[in-house]
């Protein structure tokens, strides 16, 4: 009997990206869920992309909340140092 080799095409990296895609849409999950249980009921979402572009979004009941939401993202972000772009 010949033993048999397995041949992996996925790098640990690809491994490390996919983990790290189910960490983030188990986090969108939860928060989905939060909003349905009424716990949430404004937000301040800051998204970073692979090319570093950031986009604050805000779901608030008034302008005033808006803009304090927003602030409060933006300096979440700018809190954060860690990011590679390459």
């Amino acid at each position: 009997m010949t033993d048999k080799k397995v041949l992996s095409l996925i790098t640990k990296e690809e491994i490390q990206r996919e983990d790290y895609k189910k960490d983030l849409l188990e986090i969108v999950d939860s928060f989905r869920q939060m909003i349905v249980d009424g716990e949430i009921i404004e937000f301040a979402i800051s998204s970073l992309d692979v090319e570093g572009e950031v986009v604050i979004t805000t779901c608030c009941k008034d302008f005033l909340g808006g803009i304090g939401l927003f602030e409060m993202g933006k300096h979440t972000l700018m809190m954060q140092s860690s990011y590679d772009f390459e």
